[in-house]
């Protein structure tokens, strides 16, 4: 296997993450409130990774074939957490919780895909840094607001069980 099969093998994983992403954002943006600070954190990286969708750059420029059966995987996995997330009442801790693992997973796969990039000689793959740290400054703010999506929560299970108990 040669470095830049290897490298455009990551990129098809990318694109796939990156179109799992969008369908976990946009169902997570259906259950949020939008008015508190993790929806419109999350409304804000919604936007910004329909503007990312780098795998589909760097494929063009090599191969523009990439993997339908991984992005097919990736979003029924998308439908099987949210079918599960469904289940729980105390939604928007979970999704916050499930967006910033994502968002950090990206980090992650940003991270390495640059390597790669630079094992392959390709200029183009510049882009990838840009995204990281955009993907790194998202993670940030969706950490520093699990606290307050986890007080929400706590919240509306505890007012919900005492007016049950009325």
């Amino acid at each position: 296997m040669t470095r830049e099969s290897v490298y455009l093998d990551w990129l098809r994983d990318a694109h796939a993450m990156e179109k799992h992403g969008e369908t976990l954002l946009k169902q997570a943006m259906e259950r949020l409130d939008s008015d508190s600070s993790i929806g419109s954190h999350i409304a804000h990286y919604l936007a910004q990774s329909r503007t990312a969708v780098a795998g589909e750059r760097g494929l063009k420029c090599h191969d523009d074939s990439w993997s339908a059966l991984k992005e097919a995987l990736g979003r029924l996995s998308v439908v099987g957490q949210a079918a599960s997330d469904l289940l729980r009442v105390e939604q928007d801790a979970r999704m916050a919780v499930s967006v910033y693992v994502f968002c950090s997973y990206k980090v992650a796969t940003y991270t390495t895909l640059i390597a790669a990039a630079r094992q392959a000689d390709d200029r183009e793959g510049d882009i990838f840094q840009r995204i990281l740290q955009q993907e790194g400054k998202m993670a940030a703010r969706l950490l520093a607001d699990l606290p307050e999506a986890a007080n929400q929560s706590i919240d509306s299970l505890a007012e919900s069980e005492a007016s049950s108990a009325v």
